[in-house]
């Protein structure tokens, strides 16, 4: 992996690396189907949802376990659901699939109620994502911060040990025979285990592939895709759904609180420029959903690079040129703070967007961070702009990040013409309906410089010759549990 799970409970962290941890550990209520979209039964047999999306009544199988014995039954499940409300903002994911929950209860071993006090259409779908898989009991009843080191899952692998910043290892539970209905393998684990390996540097995995080292890289960069196809490494790849690397402005600075100057910023932005940079299985964004997201609709017209656009919105807004370039006001420069992780791998689209924006009198000041001092300024707001990319397979992806009382990255504290558009999304059931909302959502979150889409990116795993079985779910994650070495 390209960097440390930090946290490997996936109730708690959204970073890639936790949930490609947390995939092999836990299983869900559903699961979706990577070609059609479909939800399928895996722990939840079957469910119904009432007319209006407020209340979701699933039937739990008979015979699941998690790995210290523990029954996956009813009082299990409604548990897991409870604690995802109760984290709060320690689940920024988790939050935003809760809103409006009022209960999980379970009517008897094998039936679970969960009830919304608004409409809730996205909750079934979200039962599919790795951040609502089943935890034990026993874990539920440690600390947040224990549980990020040590947690039970239900899922074809048992966790063995954590070391941060080093690795995570795994072993099959022999007992396992409750695979999800549509996957090719089912009983035990086709391996023994799983040791997932830190390693930040591309050309460190990238050749640790090649000498068959490792089995599996699970961060392919753009630089080394052709080396590793040119050695007969198999590279599976699947766009991410939800929403793509998005520029996102703290609209509590006085810099960005007109949505003329994040509106210039978006217009000063040569996307198309990007594809020099990104993998030839990548491309830039047209909106702020990535093309494989139910409700994506094209608004590239709204992102087109338009530096004489974007010089007169600033103008409008008062930001004039001065000598060396970077515009002023009130003899302040127009000057931003753009936070990232110093692990990123996306540096050189941040520098190339960087160099744009100085053509324009906006000076982008990149400011790499440790990964623990990056989450500290992230929750407490100490930047200007930050860049998130967010995976769902659904356009409710959108109120994740946008709704005000969401994770909310922009900093908002009034609720807007985005919240409406949220608030409708997650009240209609209708697909058609939802997928309109969903792509006037989108335009309105580009047009009031809410975000500002950079480019969609890609799954891309470099996989051994001698390695089958590992597929990439809806969310563009791996799974390992059919995985079988043949060397």
């Amino acid at each position: 992996m390209a960097a440390d799970p930090q946290c490997i409970d996936p109730h708690q962290v959204p970073l890639t690396e936790a949930l490609h941890v947390g995939r092999q550990l836990v299983d869900n209520l559903t699961y979706q189907d990577p070609q059609t979209g479909d939800i399928r039964p895996w722990i939840a047999t079957s469910w119904n949802v009432s007319d209006e999306s407020k209340r979701f009544t699933f039937n739990i199988r008979d015979g699941a376990t998690f790995s210290n014995g523990e029954p996956v039954d009813a009082a299990a499940v409604a548990a897991n659901i409870e604690d995802l409300h109760a984290l709060g903002a320690k689940s920024p994911i988790g939050a935003s699939y809760t809103v409006h929950f009022v209960s999980a209860e379970a009517s008897d071993s094998h039936t679970v109620v969960v009830t919304f006090d608004s409409p809730s259409s996205q909750f079934l779908q979200a039962t599919s994502m790795v951040t609502t898989g089943l935890l034990a009991p026993e874990t539920l009843r440690q600390t947040p911060e224990e549980r990020c080191t040590q947690i039970i899952g239900s899922g074809p692998f048992a966790l063995e040990s954590f070391q941060p910043n080093s690795a995570v290892k795994m072993v099959a539970r022999p007992d396992y025979d409750w695979a999800a209905d549509g996957f090719s393998h089912t009983g035990r684990s086709a391996s023994d285990g799983i040791e997932f390996l830190v390693m930040p540097e591309s050309g460190v995995r990238s050749g640790g592939l090649q000498s068959e080292q490792i089995d599996v890289d699970t961060d392919v960069q753009a630089q080394d895709e052709k080396v590793n196809e040119g050695q007969g490494l198999v590279l599976l790849s699947r766009p991410r759904s939800g929403m793509v690397y998005t520029l996102l402005p703290n609209e509590q600075s006085p810099r960005l609180a007109d949505a003329r100057v994040r509106n210039a910023i978006s217009r000063g932005i040569d996307r198309k420029a990007f594809s020099d940079l990104l993998s030839s299985r990548e491309t830039y964004s047209t909106s702020v959903l990535s093309a494989s997201t139910p409700g994506y609709v094209d608004h590239f017209d709204s992102l087109s690079y338009d530096p004489g656009a974007a010089a007169s919105a600033l103008d409008a807004a008062g930001w004039s040129t001065t000598s060396n370039g970077i515009r002023s006001k009130d003899g302040e420069p127009l000057t931003l703070r753009f936070v990232f992780a110093s692990t990123d791998a996306r540096s050189n689209i941040y520098q190339l967007v960087q160099q744009q924006l100085r053509a324009i009198g906006v000076d982008l000041q990149l400011v790499p961070l440790a990964s623990g001092a990056n989450t500290e300024a992230q929750k407490s707001g100490d930047y200007d702009i930050v860049c998130w990319s967010l995976t769902r397979p659904d356009p409710e992806v959108l109120s994740t990040i946008f709704g005000v009382r969401s994770s909310n990255p922009n900093k908002r504290t009034d609720a807007g013409a985005i919240d409406l558009l949220l608030d409708q999304l997650a009240a209609t059931t209708e697909s058609e309906s939802r997928l309109d909302i969903a792509s006037a959502a989108s335009r309105e979150i580009i047009e009031q410089g809410h975000g500002i889409p950079l480019f969609e990116q890609s799954s891309i795993i470099g996989v051994s010759p001698d390695l089958d079985g590992v597929v990439l779910d809806a969310s563009s994650r791996p799974n390992f549990y059919g995985a079988r070495i043949n060397r």
